[in-house]
């Protein structure tokens, strides 16, 4: 732990830190980790700093996936606030007046929130919105932190643990952060229109009942087959082709009767919708592609938030995913995080996407 600590600092050429992020694996253990954890906290002498519990890192040099590991970067030559909420669960919405009341100010564009939350037990629903309502016009990236064997994820904000809620960092630098979000799904079949919903339910696509069109991409199976055997690309109404604008969802249910079928999240009429696989060869081109969209810069930190279904079990090759990233930082620390869920900007400045299955990559300037 002392070896990343000092590691991270000296990445600073002796300067003071003003945001640290730190990751232990869930492998460490509800006992270990929270000790690990304060041992960081004693050494830092830096109020605005936050950690969580992922599935796995991917760091510059090694990916580390159900098991053991740790890790810390930090940044000077920003301006920093950290925040944090507990206890969120029946009032999630609340979750905006009470991070307000934390801060010194108001979010403006070009800065970034970083937030780690709770995967278990919150309503994302209410949550994202007030998480959206603190930043303004900033923009927002997020990780669900991992659960713990046998128990709860593990979030903490400023030395303080943080239950049942979320922690993050308000950050203000020089150069905005630039962004890249990726999927690597590929698609059967070509997109269509969500032309009949209900609640949860996707009842027609482009004017036909939208079981029928299911079957067609994949074949007559049988129903919890059909809902094993692809996922849903969704894209919202007037987003195009905006780069990170779709979001990839399972298929929850099948109703025969009615010839549709249920996702997690409520789809809306005009919503574009392709059924698609994970693909080890399409998430390498997606993020070779979607880092190139960054254009040139100078790194000064690669900060990546990942779904738990990515790395070696997508890519098939242990060290590939962080690969990428590294050679887009140029040597620049990388820290990964696996974790439930990501959040990242909407293109269309909305409300902060919820994303499954995907990555989310920010790049801080020297």
């Amino acid at each position: 732990m002392e070896e990343a600590l000092e590691a991270a600092l000296a990445g600073l050429g002796g300067a003071p830190p003003d945001a640290v992020i730190v990751a232990g694996t869930a492998a460490l253990g509800s006992r270990t980790l929270p000790g690990l954890i304060d041992r960081v906290g004693a050494g830092l002498d830096c109020a605005a700093w936050i950690a969580a519990s992922a599935e796995g890192l991917l760091l510059a040099d090694r990916e580390i996936v159900r098991l053991p590991g740790f890790a810390v970067v930090a940044v000077s030559g920003i301006r920093a606030e950290s925040f944090s909420c507990e206890n969120l669960p029946g009032r999630e919405a609340e979750a905006a007046a009470e991070i307000a009341g934390e801060l010194s100010g108001s979010p403006e564009a070009g800065d970034l929130l970083i937030v780690f939350i709770d995967s278990m037990g919150l309503a994302l629903g209410p949550l994202i919105p007030a998480l959206a309502q603190v930043a303004g016009p900033a923009r927002i990236m997020g990780l669900g932190a991992s659960e713990m064997p046998g128990g709860a994820p593990q979030i903490w904000g400023a030395g303080d643990f943080v239950e049942k809620g979320c922690a993050g960092l308000w950050i203000r630098a020089p150069r905005s952060p630039a962004i890249a979000v990726t999927d690597g799904s590929r698609a059967v079949g070509e997109e269509m229109e969500i032309t009949r919903v209900r609640g949860h339910w996707v009842l027609g696509l482009d004017g036909c009942p939208a079981l029928a069109r299911l079957r067609d991409a994949v074949g007559a199976l049988e129903p919890g087959a059909l809902t094993r055997s692809v996922l849903a690309r969704l894209r919202a109404s007037g987003a195009g082709d905006a780069p990170g604008s779709p979001v990839v969802r399972n298929l929850t249910g099948i109703d025969p009767d009615r010839e549709g079928f249920a996702l997690p999240v409520a789809p809306s009429k005009g919503d574009g919708l392709c059924f698609v696989r994970m693909d080890s060869v399409a998430a390498r081109e997606d993020l070779g592609a979607s880092l190139a969209e960054l254009g040139p810069g100078q790194a000064g930190l690669g900060l990546y938030f990942s779904c738990r279904s990515r790395g070696e079990n997508l890519f098939q090759h242990a060290g590939l995913e962080s690969g990428y990233l590294a050679r887009t930082l140029g040597g620049a620390p990388l820290l990964g995080m696996m974790g439930a869920f990501q959040l990242a900007p909407d293109p269309l400045e909305g409300v902060p996407l919820f994303h499954t299955y995907s990555g989310v990559f920010a790049r801080f300037e020297r």
